[in-house]
């Protein structure tokens, strides 16, 4: 049980992230085509000019994602646990406390999150969407 277990972590783990980044090319998305109508084509074929666009890219996003996956892993394992513990109070226990410490990281996780990007937007003086250019009828406006 334990190494069908065992594999079963490795295969999420390794292989349905591949299959959620299924379109992972921008030009299939329709991206670069509305970057370049809103903040014209040199800024939508730049992409690494920024260094908190290349961190938050590389970095934050693929963290958040993996701290995500690992939270799904732990909750499902803790439900399967507490679903065939066949009455033994033990592993019912074990399963709660898994559970609770899995919802706990996720909670500070995503506090966490929330905390730095809203305070890198005080300290940078924008809102989520203050830079964000409205396009009507082919004309730019503020």
């Amino acid at each position: 049980m334990r190494k069908l277990a065992a594999a079963m972590a490795v295969f999420i783990t390794l292989a349905l992230p591949g299959f959620a980044l299924a379109q992972s090319l921008p030009k299939d998305t329709g991206l670069q085509d509305t970057a370049s109508a809103a903040y014209g084509p040199d800024i939508a074929n730049d992409t690494n000019s920024n260094i908190g666009v290349f961190v938050g890219s590389y970095i934050i996003q693929p963290v958040i994602g993996l701290t995500g996956l690992i939270f799904l892993v732990l909750t499902v394992y803790a439900g399967i646990m507490w679903m065939t513990s066949a009455g033994d109070s033990k592993r019912v226990e074990k399963a709660k406390s898994i559970l609770v410490a899995s919802v706990t990281g996720a909670v500070i996780i995503a506090s966490a999150y929330i905390i730095v990007n809203t305070v890198i937007q005080a300290l940078s003086g924008t809102s989520p969407g203050s830079q964000a250019d409205i396009v009507i009828d082919g004309a730019i406006s503020n």
